[in-house]
């Protein structure tokens, strides 16, 4: 392998426009966690228990496509580089994906409505993978510098949750109060419209990366023949992988639960009716997107390790205040909403961070290059997260305690304890197992400096 020096700095320009290719992801990730289940259950009125089903439906295949597609992408060899093919091929159905995701079924039972909307799911959620993950793969392939890659996530992150922003706030409010008047009140076909406009966002974003980014030119070594399981278990016998996998997944599992469920806490724990909702998450993710730069400033200051630990603590006593709130108390659950802003940036921001150091570790003892696995495994666990917490444990607890789909005017006391306890209990252990869990990350600033100095000698040789 030819020699590499130290990474040079990437241009603003550059991180600029990484940044704006999540921006398709982030705002289809968003309105599926906030509002799909919503959709299906209060707009459509599918019985909450089924709406699940659909999740669980659409992930059996993700335990295989994301690694398959990290391992393809990191297979392939042309002028347009490792990714960005990928990233073409899958814009356009990712976002016809989105928006039938949000149209009206044309069926009329819960089973047959359930069933459509898994086949759906899988349309669309193989070509976020098609997209997202060779994208993921960039943040380590773009930079190997430590420092680098935390202002590359941050760069990214704070478009993804700009990105979350205008979606938590616009894309009920547009499809419910504009679109749905343009259909005589039709709150159906105002979110099949609301679908529409984001998905074509979601279509421009990757091809913005695939026109306006080059990826590094390595002499790459030639790829060993191809064996699923023997890269998998190669994969995992990366410790800092292992270890920063566990941090990724806990956090994701925490955001994706408060995401899942937070319009219904705030409508029928705090009573705090549309468009109020709408205003306390742009709220949430304005601060987020506002608190990137003292993240990465953090990150660089001290350590990505310790700014996750402070950071996280914060964030979870917020979320346990924020769940014991007395109901109708407008101002304070502003004012908590502004600090879980910080911590739910960091929560996405800082993991992605973590695990973009591993490659090197990886190369270190393989020879071998390669971000799209790794990329390919994190966007699986971010979706078994996601199936396990959303498609299985809320709407199963939700149905378990007398949760009534449909637009309700209120819900049973017993399913409005189990919004609280999702609110802030749960996701409170989670991230206190994904801090034990960055205490033991082994990969410092100072560590990661060290391989790289050594690879980049071997590398000579």
């Amino acid at each position: 392998m030819a020699a590499v020096s130290s990474s040079p700095r990437l241009s603003i320009f550059t991180k600029a426009i990484y940044g704006l290719g999540d921006w398709g992801a982030s705002s289809a990730t968003t309105a599926r966690s906030l509002f799909w289940l919503f959709f299906i259950v209060s707009v459509v009125g599918v019985d909450v228990g089924v709406a699940g089903g659909a999740f669980i439906v659409g992930r059996v295949w993700d335990g295989i496509n994301d690694p398959l597609v990290g391992i393809l992408s990191d297979r392939l060899r042309s002028r347009w580089g490792r990714r960005r093919p990928f990233m073409l091929l899958g814009a356009v159905p990712f976002g016809v994906g989105f928006w039938l995701m949000f149209s009206p079924a044309p069926f009329e039972s819960d089973l047959a409505i359930s069933l459509y909307y898994a086949a759906i799911f899988i349309l669309f959620d193989t070509a976020f993978t098609i997209v997202n993950a060779p994208y993921a793969a960039l943040t380590s392939e773009l930079t190997e510098d430590y420092d680098e890659r935390a202002s590359l996530a941050g760069w990214r992150m704070g478009n993804s949750i700009f990105a979350a922003l205008l979606t938590a706030a616009l894309f009920k409010l547009l499809a419910e109060n504009l679109f749905a008047g343009w259909f005589g009140g039709d709150i159906r076909s105002g979110y099949a419209v609301a679908g529409a406009i984001w998905g074509l966002v979601i279509v421009v974003s990757p091809l913005l990366v695939v026109a306006l980014i080059r990826e590094p030119e390595r002499e790459l070594p030639a790829e060993p023949a191809f064996n699923f399981w023997e890269i998998t278990r190669s994969v995992f016998a990366n410790r800092p992988f292992r270890i920063g996998a566990i941090i990724y997944l806990l956090a994701f599992t925490a955001v994706d639960i408060i995401t899942a469920i937070f319009v219904w806490f705030l409508i029928y724990y705090m009573r705090l009716q549309p468009p109020f909702d709408s205003i306390v998450l742009a709220l949430v993710l304005g601060v987020a997107f506002l608190s990137m730069p003292l993240t990465v400033w953090l990150m660089k200051r001290y350590s990505k390790r310790t700014t996750y630990i402070g950071m996280m603590v914060t964030w979870a006593l917020t979320m346990l205040v924020l769940s014991g709130l007395p109901p109708g108390n407008a101002t304070l659950v502003m004012i908590l909403a502004a600090l879980a802003g910080i911590g739910y940036g960091a929560a996405n921001a800082i993991p992605w961070a973590i695990v973009a150091d591993v490659i090197e570790e990886d190369e270190w003892r393989t020879g071998q290059r390669r971000e799209g696995v790794y990329a390919g495994y994190l966007v699986t666990f971010r979706k078994i997260a996601t199936a396990f917490a959303v498609g299985f444990l809320v709407p199963q607890v939700l149905s378990a305690t007398g949760f009534i789909e449909g637009a309700a005017a209120s819900q049973p006391e017993s399913a409005v304890q189990a919004l609280r306890i999702f609110m802030g209990i749960v996701p409170t252990l989670l991230l206190v197992l994904s801090m034990i869990a960055a205490a033991r990350y082994p990969l410092s600033r100072e560590a990661h400096a060290e391989l790289r100095k050594k690879l980049e000698e071997r590398r000579g040789r």
